[in-house]
């Protein structure tokens, strides 16, 4: 997986190979659904975020954070529990293209954002079709999404641009990395490198992230990308502005796989081209098979 702001995975297959210039696609040509999921505890578990290729985590109000996952290469049959959208959303998905993005519901200044961004939106707002409520949850963490009616809304969608992450091999400046921790003001997540899986076990907020089944969700990489926020105009019920995350520009990045960490730059010009990750050689910097 690969993180905005912070850093969160997931598992999946390796996508099949797409060669682009630079390398290969870590999402492959496969059509592409973005989902924004709950990360508080009243969301536990989240329902097939396991079959994620990529799971950015986002600051919203108040320190939470919010994940936006998006699948490729497995399309689970549910997925959830849906929130709403950020202005932020649409900045992240902007070098994507008319993928689908399911969210339940924006506010007017998000939604106005969200509206400029070149993704398919399929929000429960615009008709509720691929959305419902699971009984055995609490509103407003119960909204789940079919995944086979909100790519049919989407019209297919469609698979993603070149977004800059490509898979590949380790940078030879690599050293030792077997944990990584990031904290916002009510949100913390530890990633700790397990050989035998391969993979870095997840935890939020000190518990670990399992599946509804109880397996663990792990990663193959974990992208720690260093960016400035900004409040937005947006107020949550409390008054509390939206920050809004600046993935466009340049900055620091750390970039971690099979239990060691490369630091590098990321750079992306305009909200519509790829984020380039570089490492201290000026190489790029390539993710390993897999979330």
């Amino acid at each position: 997986m690969n993180t905005t702001g912070g850093s969160y995975p997931t598992t999946s297959a390796p996508s099949p190979s797409t060669t682009i210039p630079g390398g290969v696609s870590l999402l492959g040509d496969q059509p592409v659904l973005a989902v924004k999921i709950d990360n508080t505890s009243g969301a536990r578990p989240r329902v097939g975020l396991d079959a994620a290729d990529i799971v950015y985590v986002e600051p919203v109000e108040a320190g939470l954070t919010r994940l936006l996952a998006v699948f490729a290469s497995k399309m689970p049959p549910e997925v959830g529990p849906i929130r709403s959208a950020r202005e932020s959303d649409a900045t992240i998905l902007g070098n994507y293209g008319r993928v689908a993005f399911a969210y339940s519901g924006a506010s007017s200044i998000s939604a106005a954002a969200i509206a400029k961004g070149p993704q398919v939106n399929v929000s429960m707002d615009s008709g509720g079709v691929g959305y419902r409520r699971e009984r055995s949850r609490k509103a407003p963490y119960n909204v789940m999404g079919d995944t086979a009616a909100l790519l049919t809304r989407a019209g297919g969608s469609s698979p993603a641009g070149d977004i800059g992450f490509h898979v590949g091999s380790a940078d030879p400046s690599a050293r030792a990395a077997t944990t990584v921790s990031t904290a916002y003001s009510l949100a913390r997540f530890l990633f700790t490198w397990d050989g035998a899986r391969g993979r870095y076990v997840v935890s939020t907020d000190g518990r670990p992230e399992v599946t509804p089944a109880g397996a663990p969700i792990t990663t193959a990489t974990i992208l720690v990308q260093m960016v400035r926020t900004r409040p937005s105009a947006n107020r949550d019920v409390n008054g509390i502005a939206t920050p809004v995350i600046e993935v466009v520009g340049t900055g620091a990045v750390r970039l971690l796989r099979g239990g060691q960490v490369t630091e590098g730059t990321w750079s992306r010009p305009t909200a519509a081209e790829p984020t380039r990750l570089t490492g201290p050689s000026g190489a790029e910097l390539t993710m390993a098979p897999g979330p």
